[in-house]
């Protein structure tokens, strides 16, 4: 009799168990959350992000022109003519021919990768919820100074535990990269060869 209590007992406590361990577990799991282990934070204006650039980027563009125009002329003069003027052969003949030809070519290739950290600050937070950030990061090495500017909107569960988020997760992201110094010089054209390309 004592033993189908004690079974009975048990039963009682392993369905208690179950109904309070799903209970337990749909409480901390958040739909909205990219990671179960990751607990979201409330974001308010000021707050900073790290933001891991990765950008590769790559354009090729060609073009080309061929022209070509020729024109032949020729014309032979009558018996009647040669006799009033006296002075051409019975063979004489007016023959001409013009010809011109043009072909051109260029070509631009281009491409970049863009490896960096910024931190951003939360500038404005959207109704949906969403962040919209902004941030520069300036460095100066040897007379060469580097600035990258980012902005955009990101989703808070975009973010991960460790207060970073990648380049590419950034809604409407505009990066952009500024270098001056002995470098960005050299790798500008020189006056006279921006007035050429102006000019052709």
């Amino acid at each position: 009799m004592k033993l189908k209590l004690f079974k009975r007992f048990l039963l009682h406590v392993l369905i208690l168990l179950i109904f309070c361990g799903s209970a337990f577990s749909s409480s901390l799991w958040n739909e909205n959350s990219s990671s179960p282990f990751v607990v979201q934070k409330p974001y308010k204006i000021g707050d900073v992000i790290m933001v891991l650039i990765v950008e590769n980027t790559s354009a090729v563009q060609k073009a080309g022109t061929d022209t070509q125009n020729q024109d032949n002329l020729s014309a032979s003069f009558s018996h009647a003519i040669q006799k009033l003027q006296g002075v051409l052969p019975p063979s004489a003949s007016l023959q001409g021919a013009r010809s011109q030809s043009f072909k051109g070519s260029g070509s631009t290739s281009r491409s970049s990768n863009i490896l960096a950290t910024v931190a951003v600050s939360v500038k404005d937070v959207l109704p949906d919820g969403n962040l919209y950030i902004e941030g520069t990061h300036k460095v100066s090495v040897n007379e060469e100074r580097q600035e990258i500017k980012v902005s955009g909107i990101i989703r808070p569960k975009d973010i991960t535990a460790w207060n970073t988020v990648y380049s590419y997760q950034v809604a409407n992201a505009e990066v952009a990269v500024k270098g001056t110094g002995a470098v960005g010089e050299a790798s500008s054209p020189g006056l006279i060869m921006r007035i050429l390309n102006f000019l052709f």
